[in-house]
């Protein structure tokens, strides 16, 4: 990791050095061998020259048994100075001569070996048989001291350290040179791109120096920057147009904003007085009312005949439907405000609630009511009390027959709530089902019956204001959820209440 590191010209160096190392070590090394094996086989050779050599001159000593002939031949050893002893032995093996006159017993073997030279520590030596014809007359012992070998092998270990001495010096400076055709232009390609990423200046080149690779390389980093200078100036141009739409969006954006909100004051100043003129024409009209069915009554009691009965009759019915429209108006004002605090509010609870409110009616039409174990939930009990009470109504008003009504609930799956526009994806949603086997609808009418005043039927066959729908729907809304409708003419009508959770 450390030499990953280094700059470029010393990694460069640093091959050729190690290049010219090796190849030396390798080249002297070889030598070495080669010279260590050759010198041992000269010497091996000469040795046993010499030795036929004396072997054949002492074939007389040894036959007339002169023994001052045998020392006057081993005495020629003198010319051989690396000769440090020599022996004649007899043909019983008994030292006949030696060399040099005086030398010990524990110099020169006791008894004669076998015929050879073989190489001992720092000497070679060896047997050599002497031989008359076919007549064997002794043994010549020669000892070679090896140490020129040695002295010579040393003197070419220190030239050859001078040679690699001198050659990594040789080396280094070529290296250092030379280096620089290869190092130069990356440094400078190095140099070039450091100061784009420094200075974000795409304008700058580098320099080419040759058409080898590294010039190959140079031309197409220069090829590289000229694109990004492009992309860049179309970039930076894309933004200024892009600026000036967002600059003008903004402009327009501020003025729709100013007119929106004076839009949104106006609205929510004539809500403010749609409501309070719905609450104040509701409360206010009451008491005309009031005065006109107690004027009625007293005016049906001062007369007698069929006929102004017949007429205070249906006074009276328009005076009670007005009553009952005048409430319902300001009960839908009312759900405006919501200003009212959440509550966990238990449903079964106000299905019981609805239950008992209703009990004449119920046991009157004989209705069936079933329902689940509802779950509690967070929300206003005054509202949801009235959500229940208009379903009721509505399911035992609509009703040619024994009513049957089912109330359940369930929590809706995550792709459901997905599927569905009118939920929030990251909300937990349950669904209440209220059910009836009434008179239904068609379905075409499922989004009109939650209009405030609309109805499907006249008034003569089933009594109603027109508000009770508009009213669930309003209710539902304050709790952030949303109720639709199913139905089949004949076949009853299903309300699906989705509440969050």
């Amino acid at each position: 990791m450390k030499h990953r590191n280094e700059p470029l010209r010393r990694k460069l160096i640093r091959v050729i050095l190690l290049t010219c190392s090796v190849v030396l070590f390798l080249t002297y090394t070889s030598y070495f061998i080669y010279e260590y094996f050759t010198f041992r086989e000269v010497t091996r050779t000469q040795v046993s020259t010499l030795g036929k050599i004396v072997a054949a001159n002492s074939t007389a000593a040894l036959a007339f048994d002169s023994r001052r002939d045998a020392v006057e031949i081993l005495e020629a050893f003198k010319a051989e100075k690396n000769i440090l002893a020599a022996s004649l032995y007899d043909e019983n093996g008994s030292v006949f001569a030696r060399y040099p006159a005086g030398i010990g017993d524990d110099k020169i073997p006791r008894k004669p070996g076998r015929d050879g030279y073989k190489f001992s520590d720092f000497h070679l030596e060896g047997f050599q048989s002497v031989v008359q014809g076919d007549k064997f007359l002794g043994t010549l012992y020669i000892q070679f001291d090896m140490a020129t070998m040695y002295a010579r092998l040393r003197l070419y270990g220190m030239i050859a350290f001078l040679v690699v001495v001198l050659s990594f010096v040789v080396a280094y400076f070529l290296s250092n040179s030379l280096q620089k055709a290869i190092s130069q232009p990356i440094l400078q390609l190095t140099e070039t791109a450091k100061m784009v990423s420094d200075h974000h200046d795409y304008s700058v080149r580098a320099e080419k120096t040759g058409e080898d690779e590294i010039g190959v390389l140079t031309d197409a980093f220069n090829h590289m920057l000229t694109q990004i200078e492009v992309q860049n100036s179309e970039i930076r141009s894309f933004n200024q147009q892009l600026e000036q739409k967002v600059k003008a969006r903004t402009v327009e954006l501020e003025n729709a904003k100013g007119k929106l909100e004076v839009v949104n004051e106006k609205l929510v100043r004539s809500n403010n007085d749609l409501e309070q003129f719905a609450y104040v024409a509701s409360h206010d009209l009451q008491e005309p009312l009031r005065k006109i069915q107690i004027f009625t009554e007293m005016a049906e009691k001062a007369a007698n005949n069929d006929a102004s009965a017949s007429y205070f009759e249906k006074i009276h019915s328009s005076a009670r439907r007005m009553t009952d429209l005048i409430k319902s108006v300001l009960n839908y004002s009312r759900l405006s405000k919501t200003g009212e605090q959440f509550e966990e509010v238990d449903l079964n609870q106000i299905v019981e609630n609805t239950k008992t409110d209703f009990e004449l009616l119920i046991t009157e039409k004989k209705a069936v009511i079933k329902n689940d174990i509802l779950p509690v939930i967070e929300g206003i009990p005054l509202q949801l009390n009235q959500l229940f009470l208009n379903l009721f109504s509505n399911s035992l008003k609509f009703s040619s027959a024994e009513p049957v009504i089912t109330i359940s609930s369930r929590v809706v799956r995550e792709k459901e709530i997905r599927d569905h526009e009118f939920l929030h994806p990251r909300e937990r949603y349950i669904e209440i089902l209220f059910k009836d086997n009434g008179i239904g609808f068609e379905q075409q009418y499922a989004d009109q019956i939650f209009t405030i005043f609309q109805r499907l039927h006249d008034k003569k066959s089933y009594e109603g204001t027109g508000i009770g729908l508009a009213l669930c729907k309003k209710i539902v809304e304050n709790h952030h959820g949303f109720i639709t409708a199913k139905s089949e003419l004949g076949k009853g009508a299903a309300f699906y209440i989705y509440l969050p959770a």
